[in-house]
This record gives structure tokens, C-alpha cells and sequence, in this order.
């Protein structure tokens, strides 16, 4: 009931009332959403936004950079806490040979977006990317608005800020807008519901097993995971765009299509848009800029020069990236993976190599980022080794007892083919992989085609239908995978 109480109460409020009202009702409501979770961590964020705000009306002000360096600092320092204290003090006994127990840590919601996405309004406002304080209301709507505050998009002031302050405006009925929002909500949802979560329990199986898993399964297991991840993760992603759209704001794309991706390059640029293009604006960017400062003064070699402002700047930063994703050592070797990937295509580039068949360069893409996602989704560094292990090991290939009727095509009919070692894997299941992984390739971004759809009969039958799958599939949804981010 709280989505379409939600959204009643705001466009009555925006149409026959007042605008600040509605933006004042909805920063509520998105609190509301966020507290509902756990009411603790609700002074987190609310904290969290009124000192960002203090710090950025500073710089309105005065662009002096230790109001920027002050804040970056204490947000740092607060994200560091949370989700890095424990992580760092484990390595530290480590390596001095001490025991001790530490205390659980619980991270709260989406500490790692909020407190990015208001980084980048700070550093905006210090190189004034933004021209004028748009107050304090219409701030803690942009951080706060909770289509996004849980797991993105990372938004950024200026593309939706225009927006927010046209929200006092009654240009736009509801209706103009709900609609629009819910086809793109629903087809988010059934990403999230019917594709990520049907194929949730063939990924948990093969990593929950990871020490006894065959060749095939390893391949089958990482292609579930990353089949879940995008599915999911673009799910919620399109959710949250459906629903900024029924509010009036439309918020970032950020996938597109990514295992279509010919290149990492290319890949970085379709999947997770909002968080690659935070790390490259606010980190890569920076850092290069420095390094090729220095460097161009101290010598004109070209490797060197390639070394510091490319090299060393995709490094760290796909470091941090990593690191972005989780405390871990699995989550650092899933950055590094996609760092020197990244490198190696940008080296390719730089050498006038001749690019592979787009067929080979989209399999070559893909067997990375499956080597990548298993750190990724491996609870530990040795798990995701093993998983590796049997990934490229053909002494592990087993090939059961059917294969032979199987090849010749008798008693095909959703048959149980025992692949699994510890489970099974069905024909059905088979069927269901290349049936996601066509999807995934295929399917276009319904949070960026929307513009362009036309109303007419097929559509229509489309979304009752996939409304109809969802709603029936809708029994115990899974918590979304990046809620733990």
C-alpha cells in the first residue's frame, strides 16, 4: 500500500496544492521507506544529509577547498567505518600474528550510494558544475528520493536538478506520467522476480559447493551468477527509473545491454553506467591529470607516459572499485580482473592491433567478466580459486552416463541430466540458460527504449502478460543483490 498511497497523496498534493508541499511529502515518504528498514540507521541518513548540506551551502558561499576536503573526509571516514573497519583490523592481526575478536559491523542501506552520490554534489558545487544552492528541501529530496537511495543509479544534481525544482510546477497530469513509469517498472520487476530469481537457486547452488564442482558445472554455475546479477541488478535499476518517471523525474540509465560488449571498453560503458562514470569522473580522471602533469615534465617517453596517465589511474581506480563493492580480498581481485582487462584493451587500442571478429571479442568480453563475477559472488579469495580451478581444468570434465542418448536425441523430453554433483540440472534448465542469455544479448534496455514506444494492441498484450507472470511468480522475492552495497 505504500507505493500507491505514496503516489496519490504527491500528485494531489503537486496538482492542487503546492509543489514545495509535494517535494515535502515525498522526502517524508522516502525517510519513511529508509527508517521503515531499520529506524537506527534512519538518523544515519538524515545526519548524513544535513551535514553534506551545511558543507555545500559553505562552498555556495565561499569555494574554499577545505570545506570540500573537510566533508569528503568525514563522509569517508563514516562509509570507512561501517563497511571497512572490521576488514582492515582482520589484515592487521594477520599480519601482526594477533587474535582478537571483533564485533559485527551491520552496514547500513545503501551507505555506499548516498554517501557517493553526495561527494559528487560537493565537488560539483566546489567547481561550480552547479551555479546556485538549490535549498535544503529540494537537496534531501535529491538525496533521499528512495526509488534510488537503496542501490542507484548514482545521480548527479545536474541532470536531475532542473527537474526536482520543475516539480513545483503542475505542468505534467499524473497520468502523463504514471504510465510511462509503470511499463518501466513492471518490466523491471519481472527481470527482477521471474528471471534473476529463477535462476538464483542453480547460481547458490554451484558456489555453495564450490570445493566439488566439475568443469561443466563451474562454466554453468558462473553463467547462472552473472545471468542473475545483470538480471537482477538491471531489474532494480529499471524499478527505480519506473518509478522516478510516476514522480515526475527521470533518472539515469544504468545498463545497456552490456554482454553485447565487444570489448572491456566497451563493456564499462554499458553495465553499471552511473557508478563507472562516478569512479572515471571523480577518481580516474583526477588521478591522470596529475600523473601526466608530472611525467610530461620529467620525460616525453611514450610507455611512461602510457604507465602513469593510463595505466596506474585504471589500476587504482578499478581498485577502488572493487573495494566500492564490498570489504574483501575477493572483491579487490574482482576490480583488478576488470583493471588490467581494461589495460590490456586499452594497450590493444594503443598499438593499432587489429580488432577481433565482433563474435569473438563478445565471447573473449564475456569469459573475463564469468572469471570476474566469480570472485564477485565467492564468499572468500579460495572459494572463487577453486571455482577457477575447475573452470580451467579439463581433467575436470565429466561427462555422465546420458550423454550418448543425448546425442542422439532419444528421450529428450525434460529429461534430468545429473551434471550436477550435487544437484541436478534439468534439460529445462538448459533451455532456461540459453533462453536468459539470448534475452541478455537481445533484449533491449526497456528504461531506454520507453521513449520511443508507440501504444498499440501488441504492447498491450505484452505488459498484461508480463504483469500476469510476475504477479504469479511474486511469492517470496529475494532481496535485491546489491542491498548488501
Amino acid at each position: 500500500m505504500f507505493l500507491p498511497l505514496c503516489l496519490l497523496l504527491f500528485h494531489t498534493l503537486r496538482i492542487h496544492i503546492n509543489g514545495n508541499v509535494a517535494i515535502a511529502f515525498l522526502v517524508f515518504c522516502s525517510l519513511l521507506f529508509y527508517g521503515w528498514w531499520n529506524p537506527p540507521y534512519l538518523l544515519l541518513l538524515v545526519g548524513s544529509i544535513l551535514l553534506n548540506y551545511y558543507f555545500a551551502s559553505k562552498l555556495f558561499e565561499n569555494h574554499r577547498k577545505k570545506y570540500l576536503v573537510s566533508a569528503i573526509t568525514i563522509n569517508l571516514l563514516i562509509l570507512g567505518y561501517f563497511k571497512y573497519k572490521n576488514f582492515f583490523l582482520e589484515n592487521i592481526n594477520l599480519v601482526i600474528g594477533r587474535e582478537s575478536e571483533l564485533g559485527e559491523i551491520f552496514i547500513p542501506l545503501g551507505i555506499s550510494f548516498f554517501t557517493f552520490q553526495q561527494i559528487a554534489f560537493l565537488i560539483d558545487a566546489y567547481d561550480t558544475q552547479i551555479k546556485k544552492n538549490p535549498g535544503f528541501l529540494i537537496y534531501a529530496k535529491f538525496i533521499s528520493f528512495f526509488p534510488q537511495l537503496i542501490a542507484g543509479p548514482i545521480v548527479l544534481y545536474r541532470e536531475v536538478g532542473k527537474q526536482l525544482l520543475d516539480l513545483k510546477k503542475h505542468s505534467k497530469s499524473a497520468t502523463q506520467l504514471l504510465i510511462p513509469g509503470f511499463v518501466v517498472f513492471i518490466f523491471g520487476l519481472f527481470k527482477k522476480v521471474v528471471l534473476a530469481d529463477g535462476i538464483a537457486p542453480y547460481a547458490d547452488t554451484s558456489f555453495n559447493n564450490a570445493y566439488t564442482l566439475t568443469f561443466l558445472e563451474a562454466w554453468a554455475g558462473s553463467v547462472c551468477f552473472a545471468l542473475q546479477l545483470y538480471f537482477d541488478f538491471s531489474g532494480y535499476s529499471d524499478m527505480a527509473v519506473g518509478l522516478g518517471l510516476m514522480f515526475g523525474i527521470v533518472l539515469p540509465l544504468n545498463f545497456d545491454t552490456p554482454f553485447r560488449a565487444c570489448s572491456m571498453i566497451d563493456f564499462w560503458k554499458r553495465w553499471h553506467i552511473t557508478m563507472t562514470r562516478f569512479f572515471m569522473m571523480y577518481i580516474y580522471s583526477p588521478i591522470a591529470l596529475s600523473f601526466s602533469r608530472y611525467i610530461n615534465n620529467v620525460t616525453n617517453s611514450k610507455n611512461v607516459n602510457f604507465f602513469y596517465a593510463l595505466a596506474l589511474p585504471i589500476l587504482i581506480t578499478f581498485l577502488l572499485s572493487g573495494l566500492w563493492h564490498g570489504a574483501g580480498w575477493n572483491f579487490i581481485i574482482f576490480g583488478l580482473i576488470n583493471g588490467f582487462a581494461l589495460l590490456l584493451n586499452h594497450y590493444w587500442k594503443e598499438a593499432k592491433l587489429p580488432s577481433p571478429p565482433k563474435i569473438l571479442g563478445r565471447l573473449l568480453t564475456f569469459i573475463v567478466v564469468l572469471f570476474s563475477f566469480v570472485y564477485f559472488r565467492s564468499s572468500n579469495v579460495s572459494e572463487g580459486n577453486q571455482i577457477i580451478t575447475s573452470m580451467l581444468s579439463p581433467t575436470k570434465i565429466v561427462f555422465p552416463d546420458w550423454l550418448a542418448r543425448y546425442i542422439s536425441f532419444s528421450d529428450l523430453h525434460w529429461g534430468t541430466l545429473s551434471l550436477f554433483s550435487t544437484g541436478t540440472f534439468t534439460v529445462k534448465l538448459s533451455l532456461w540458460l540459453t533462453a536468459l542469455l539470448g534475452l541478455s544479448i537481445l533484449l533491449p534496455n526497456i528504461a531506454k527504449s520507453y521513449k520511443s514506444m508507440k501504444p498499440n494492441h501488441w504492447l498491450a498484450c505484452c505488459l498484461a502478460f508480463t504483469t500476469w507472470l510476475t504477479l504469479a511468480w511474486l511469492d517470496e522475492p529475494k532481496t535485491f543483490l546489491y542491498f548488501q552495497f
